[in-house]
């Protein structure tokens, strides 16, 4: 992206522009440059995280070593594990990006760009499913999450940390990789991709955006609750209501933890959600629990099946 204070940052740097304002990158490797679409990142749709997929899959059928995806940072999170749900490449796919854009002093995104590429060059981080990289350190895709706006190292993962780093243009390594998760989503398979609702819980929440998301055509509601895994009364029982009509996934909206299965049985405590029909997140976060549901129902998935789904990211490795 480029731009002043006067018309605003917009994205029309070409994947060929950035290639050849770092000529240092072709001699790292060799460089195949394709663009798939540009546009703000959060005006990514998953079509579009289709359509990437399908162009990762033909660059790894071709032979490729690695895989570099690069888009705005607004929305890496989600495209990350959206990718990973949807392809099993024999080679490291790494997503980046830049938290300053060029026309600021002490821009990021050549620094993460040749760290993307060294992690890429990496053939056994293949093996760890897809990966962020950014301010020299390596994230899951399932676990990654922006956790600041304006920072450099805004990637964090909270609950683990990163998997490793960029040393001297080495991949370092923290962590062995864990099996890949059970879901897999066809990116063939996404046509009319049903709408998800994704609402948060808050103090004095009434409960009434449920019922306005289910008439307005929503097909699953992922509710972001307090703590782990809380809601008011009311909420609770307008939350019974709507699984009678759509799964209902529920999360905890803090940046790190998970929603609890036996602690507080309160009315609108988990042990209440679980008791009325909701499916627990695990530790998965809102945004990656309403990337999963909406490619789980885009496959034809019914609640039970976003259930046994999710019941992979409530504990064990990964």
């Amino acid at each position: 992206m480029t731009g002043d204070s006067q018309t605003g940052v917009k994205p029309n740097l070409s994947a060929d522009d950035l290639l050849r304002s770092l000529p240092q990158l072709t001699k790292m490797a060799d460089i195949e440059v394709r663009q798939l679409v540009q546009k703000p990142s959060g005006a990514l749709t998953i079509g579009d995280i289709a359509q990437l997929a399908a162009g990762v899959a033909d660059a790894v059928q071709r032979g490729v070593d690695g895989v570099v995806v690069i888009q705005g940072t607004d929305t890496i999170e989600e495209t990350a594990f959206a990718l990973d749900l949807m392809i099993q490449a024999s080679c490291p796919v790494v997503i980046t990006g830049a938290m300053r854009n060029p026309s600021m002093a002490g821009s990021d995104g050549p620094a993460n760009l040749v760290t993307a590429l060294s992690a890429a060059s990496f053939a056994e981080l293949a093996d760890y499913g897809v990966i962020v990289a950014f301010d020299s350190e390596l994230h899951l895709a399932c676990h990654v999450a922006k956790q600041d706006s304006i920072k450099g190292d805004a990637f964090k993962s909270p609950l683990c940390g990163p998997i490793g780093r960029i040393v001297e243009d080495r991949v370092v390594l923290f962590s062995k990789p864990f099996d890949r998760r059970p879901f897999r989503c066809d990116p063939n398979d996404l046509e009319g991709v049903p709408p998800v609702a994704l609402l948060a819980s808050s103090m004095n929440d009434d409960g009434r955006l449920i019922g306005a998301a289910l008439d307005n055509g929503y097909k699953a509601l992922v509710l972001a609750a307090m703590g782990a895994g809380h809601v008011p009364p009311e909420v609770a029982d307008r939350l019974e209501e709507a699984v009678l009509r759509v799964p209902v996934v529920f999360c905890s909206r803090s940046s790190s933890g998970q929603v609890c299965k036996q602690t507080y049985g309160y009315q609108g405590g988990e042990m209440d959600l679980l008791r009325r029909g909701l499916i627990s997140s695990g530790w998965l976060s809102p945004l990656k629990a309403k990337i999963l549901t909406t490619l789980a129902l885009a496959q034809g998935f019914g609640k039970e099946e976003i259930s046994r789904s999710l019941q992979a990211y409530d504990g064990g490795s990964g």
